[in-house]
């Protein structure tokens, strides 16, 4: 009885022995497994906060193509013609287009006084965006090109023309182009692509472009 009582303390410490590395390896397991399920955790990147931030790209209805809903713009175009120009909006996608200039289309070299007006229609917005929205226009207008040098003729293709002291032509108009307005500024600025079609006194074919900038009251 007393050796089996002495034994008993032994027995014990070896049982303790027997259990402490399954504990230890249960801890391990566990903070494996914490070690795992941070790994894997992914951080969602913030939000850009650039110019560009909030960008939408498409065909939208269109508020207004003028900053504000504003009516009246003035502005300056560089290019074929170069000139100054007003728009009136008469509805908020529709407008009214003038431009006193120089040079034209159907003859870029030579130099030329170039008159035109035009109906304007904002179909889309192409982009927006919180600082700016990109808008489309199209429409149909007519110009007046008088030349101080006699006996020119236009370029593209030549066509005929009367003698004398000035040359007086006419002609139609398609312009194309967009206009990009700004949100928080009274400015937008332009780009066009006119075709045109001299209609006296020949037949002709050419083309505007210009790059321009307007302030809105």
């Amino acid at each position: 009885m007393s050796s089996s009582r002495s034994a008993l303390p032994a027995l014990v410490l070896a049982l303790a022995a027997l259990a402490a590395p399954g504990a230890l390896a249960d801890d391990d397991g566990a903070l494996d497994a914490a070690t795992t399920a941070s790994a894997t955790t992914t951080t969602t990147p913030a939000p850009d906060d650039g110019a560009l931030a909030g960008l939408q790209m498409g065909s939208f209805r269109v508020d207004s193509a003028a900053p504000g809903g504003r009516r009246l713009a003035i502005g300056l175009g560089l290019g074929w013609p170069t000139s100054v120009n007003a728009q009136v909006m008469l509805r908020p996608t529709h407008g009214i287009r003038v431009d006193v200039g120089a040079l034209t289309g159907l003859a870029y070299t030579e130099p030329a006084l170039s008159l035109s007006a035009a109906w304007l229609w904002h179909p889309a917005t192409l982009a927006r965006a919180p600082a700016f929205q990109l808008h489309s226009h199209v429409g149909l207008g007519a110009g007046v090109v008088v030349l101080p040098l006699p006996d020119k003729h236009p370029t593209l293709p030549a066509a005929l023309y009367y003698r004398g002291r000035t040359q007086l032509w006419t002609s139609l108009r398609v312009p194309l182009g967009v206009n990009l307005a700004l949100e928080h500024a009274p400015v937008d600025v332009t780009f066009d692509v006119v075709p045109t079609a001299l209609v006296f006194p020949g037949a002709a074919l050419g083309a505007d472009v210009a790059v321009g900038a307007r302030l809105w009251f």
